[in-house]
């Protein structure tokens, strides 16, 4: 299993050397619950805490696909004004994907997390899009599982059926 806090370590050098100030109260924390979130950055006063997914610390996940650019999100959040996904969050995202070949986004899947097929929780209901054919996956039931006919596809368009 790797370190956490190493790899915690390298990343935050490599914000530093791109002068992109993060805070300075975070703590990190190993969730062994997780099976579908990666990471989480969550503001308690002025300190934050993180939690990476312990799948991500097995040795079969890709370092830089899995567990580094799970790290670099969830640490871009700690900068100012960059708890949500969009503006200077976004921009920063960009800075450090162009400067250290990261993948940052908003969300991924576990094959773009270099998370190997042994290691993924198959999903308990699957929604596919009629039109693109892409595929959602879900862990739990949510609105989206009982009524998939509400909703529409976020790359097309398309009207979504449950098929799992």
């Amino acid at each position: 299993m790797r370190d956490l806090e190493r790899y915690a370590l390298e990343c935050m050098e490599e914000l530093d050397r791109l002068n992109i100030k993060y805070s300075p109260n975070i703590s990190f924390v190993i969730n062994t619950r997780a099976k579908a979130r990666f990471g989480l950055c969550e503001r308690i006063g002025n300190s934050y805490v993180i939690e990476i997914s312990q799948l991500l610390l097995d040795e079969r996940v890709d370092e830089k696909k899995g567990l580094k650019s799970t790290i670099m999100h969830e640490l871009l959040h700690t900068c100012r004004g960059c708890m949500k996904h969009t503006g200077r969050w976004a921009e920063l995202a960009k800075t450090v994907n162009e400067a250290y070949g990261y993948n940052i986004k908003r969300a991924t899947n576990p094959t773009e997390r270099g998370i190997p097929e042994e290691l993924q929780i198959p999903a308990k209901y699957l929604v596919q899009c009629d039109e693109c054919g892409a595929l959602i996956p879900r862990q739990r039931m949510s609105a989206l599982i009982k009524q998939p006919e509400k909703y529409r596809c976020a790359k097309c368009g398309g009207r979504l059926t449950r098929i799992k």
